[in-house]
């Protein structure tokens, strides 16, 4: 590489890397500006239904008529 070229690719290279370090200082603004307007939303309760075709209530049919104390071990 012919030596006058050198500075000017150490000058674009240094340039880029600003153009990536502002980059990716805005995008982390612009998320946390979501995640604050998120966050001001009020939650609202989840409606769980429940239909037998699920594996899980199936289960919890057949446990209903025995009530037994699970302990973790």
């Amino acid at each position: 590489m012919p030596f006058f070229l050198i500075p000017s690719a150490l000058g674009l290279s240094f340039f880029l890397i600003w153009v990536f370090i502002g980059g990716m200082i805005f995008r982390d603004s612009q998320l946390t500006a979501r995640l604050e307007t998120d966050a001001d939303m009020p939650l609202l309760p989840r409606v769980v239904s429940r239909h037998p075709s699920r594996p899980h209530s199936e289960m919890a049919s057949k446990s209903r008529g025995r009530r037994a104390a699970r302990f973790a071990s």
